[in-house]
């Protein structure tokens, strides 16, 4: 099987491309990544850019093991929790157009939620894992796993995990929970009248012309092109099925490739898709400790580098995107088996020629 996928691997070499960086630069990256793909057994798309231009894409490794097809440049990914940057950027297109307010009480979007907790809670709570709601969903899915391909309505799934009792008072830490996105996407469905879906095409897929990218509870209804995730390849290929509730498809439904990723981090952060002041809600800091703003992180580093820090996990998939916020460029890193963290950052900052601030004694 190793033969085999350094076969793939081959052929997905062949069948990335190389675009337009000095031919000196271009070695180098390419040097780096192929030391990385040897090293972690890497099986995903690499894509190296500034501002709207990918210097650098090279796909590594199998799409489908069993079919004997290799990856290559436009292969989808699910991307996990980037998901929830993307649904806030529709959250903030909402908020652009009038429609939202992200600190107005979620009584006014859903009247009949319980009215003690949804009198204090807003969207920027919700958005920026700030909510002090029990994390209900998880908790029902540790008695009864196959939750996760449950089909529920968005009332149903909210009234059933995202009614408990507040556990802090809203706004004061920071807890990272899955079930505020059930509230998120109940809110968005009833204020559009449209699937999120269908109101992510419009509003973000759509203006951008992310041709390749969409929303799915996991791999149900077969998308072509799609990496398959695989928990194992060798020595033998194992399989990992990525599935997900269908009202919970703002947190993790979110599949694209890397020349989409690019074109969603260059639309939303050379700011021609959001207002400045939805750009500047996008990225201002929320809960510091844990550099969380909205759907996303933001993080500095050494020469007050700012960057746009998002990356996600969902079942095989992991998901780097990084952005230098003040000259564009781009590390995208869409892999299908996952690898190890701490390679795996430390690879995505060497890239970016980041060094981390050194912390005060």
């Amino acid at each position: 099987m190793f033969l085999n996928h350094c076969k793939l691997t081959f052929l997905g070499l062949l069948a990335g491309l190389f675009v337009s960086l000095p031919a000196r630069a271009e070695d180098g990256v390419r040097e780096r990544v192929r030391r990385f793909v040897a090293d972690t057994r890497f099986n995903g798309v690499v894509l190296v850019g500034k501002g709207a231009r990918a210097e650098y894409v090279e796909a590594f490794g199998v799409r489908d093991a069993d079919a004997k097809k290799p990856l290559q440049r436009n292969s989808r990914f699910f991307v996990g929790s980037v998901s929830k940057w993307l649904t806030s950027i529709v959250v903030l297109r909402l908020v652009d157009a009038g429609k939202l307010s992200l600190d107005e009480p979620i009584l006014t979007y859903l009247p009949e939620y319980r009215a003690d907790t949804g009198k204090q809670l807003t969207l920027r709570h919700l958005i920026s894992h700030g909510s002090g709601l029990p994390n209900g969903l998880m908790d029902a899915a540790k008695k009864d796993p196959s939750i996760e391909r449950e089909t529920r309505s968005p009332a149903e799934a909210v009234t059933r995990y995202a009614s408990g009792d507040l556990v802090f008072t809203p706004g004061t830490r920071f807890d990272y929970n899955i079930t505020n996105w059930i509230l998120v996407q109940a809110i968005l469905e009833r204020v559009s009248g449209q699937p999120y879906a269908r109101l992510a095409q419009r509003l973000v897929f759509k203006p951008l012309r992310m041709a390749d990218s969409g929303i799915s509870a996991g791999e149900a209804g077969g998308l072509p092109n799609l990496a398959l995730g695989y928990r194992s390849l060798e020595p033998k290929v194992e399989r990992r099925v990525y599935t997900l509730p269908n009202y919970l498809v703002t947190a993790g439904g979110f599949y694209s490739t890397a020349d989409d990723m690019l074109r969603l981090n260059h639309g939303v952060l050379s700011g021609k898709l959001l207002s400045p002041a939805s750009r500047k809600a996008l990225l201002t800091i929320e809960r510091p400790e844990s550099n969380y703003a909205l759907g996303g992180r933001v993080q500095t580093f050494e020469a007050a580098r700012s960057v746009a820090t998002n990356d996600g996990t969902c079942g095989a998939y992991r998901t780097i995107t990084w952005r230098v916020l003040d000259d564009g460029r781009t590390v995208i890193l869409l892999s299908s088996l996952r690898p190890d963290d701490e390679k795996l950052f430390a690879f995505t900052e060497a890239l970016l020629g980041l060094q981390r601030a050194q912390e005060d004694n």
